[in-house]
């Protein structure tokens, strides 16, 4: 069972920074806690699991307020998203590829028209430090160029390939380049989308994994688990995820977003 949860966001930070809230069973795994903040009615925080110390599954927990009273603007706002704030995990989670995370409510969906445009969430798991996502931004003279600079195939998980649009339109200030998985066509209009899991990359990185779904499917409770898949070549040497669940809490009333099955890979 998880923490009291904090009286608020305030309080939560101070007591991040004092001591990790960490729970513990027999077998030795640990849960430690980082960011918090509020959303919708609630509260997000990020969190990670260890096994003696080395990190096995890293997520955020969503308590169940934070799914009502979510913004829902008339129309879809014109022009990029904002820059999303970056929710930091603890430091136990060092070790593995993963940074930070980010979450973001999309009460209208994004293009592509007929595949993503329902109310959903996006949740970034990034690669490389929050400097370098709020650094992809418009006014670099080289934002074109780097959006355009692939990663060699080798790197990028097998199957995933860009939108037929061109690399230059495809740019998400503050976010990349998405990938999508190939190998499973989707077709606008015909696509049942609940949840789905998108790649991305920038100026010849690949820089985040991103599990993508609906308000509406999360609300279900569900419990899945999915793979990522791998690239053949690894550009850096630390811990990869090979898994990413979406899945209901009872106990705690959560829902919990993750990555896990983190397995040591050696650049090449």
């Amino acid at each position: 069972m998880s923490p009291a949860r904090p009286l608020t966001a305030a309080l939560a930070a101070v007591l991040v920074l004092a001591t990790a809230a960490a729970c513990s069973d027999d077998s030795g795994s640990k849960t430690y806690y980082g960011d918090e903040r509020a959303m919708g009615d609630g509260q997000i925080r990020t969190y990670v699991i260890t096994d003696e110390g080395t990190p096995t599954e890293l997520g955020l927990r969503i308590d169940a307020a934070a799914l009502e009273g979510l913004p829902m603007p008339a129309t879809m706002p014109e022009g990029p998203p904002p820059a999303s704030p970056a929710l930091a995990f603890p430091e136990e989670a060092e070790g593995t590829v993963i940074d930070h995370l980010t979450f973001d409510w999309v009460p209208h969906g994004h293009p592509p028209v007929g595949m993503f445009d329902e109310p959903h969430f996006d949740t970034h798991f990034y690669f490389v430090d929050d400097a370098t996502v709020q650094a992809i931004s418009p006014e670099d003279p080289q934002f074109l160029t780097k959006a355009a600079t692939k990663p060699d195939e080798k790197y990028m998980p097998t199957g995933f390939t860009t939108l037929p649009e061109p690399l230059e339109v495809q740019a998400v200030p503050w976010m990349g380049v998405h990938w999508v998985d190939g190998t499973t066509p989707v077709v606008p209009g015909q696509f049942d989308f609940t949840q789905v899991l998108i790649n991305g990359a920038w100026d010849g990185q690949y820089i985040f994994t991103e599990p993508m779904f609906t308000r509406a499917w999360l609300l279900t409770k569900p419990q899945f688990t999915g793979e990522i898949t791998q690239p053949q070549a690894y550009q850096h040497s630390t811990r990869y995820p090979t898994t990413y669940s979406i899945r209901y809490d009872e106990q705690a009333d959560d829902y919990l977003v993750a990555v896990g099955g983190l397995t040591e890979r050696a650049a090449s």
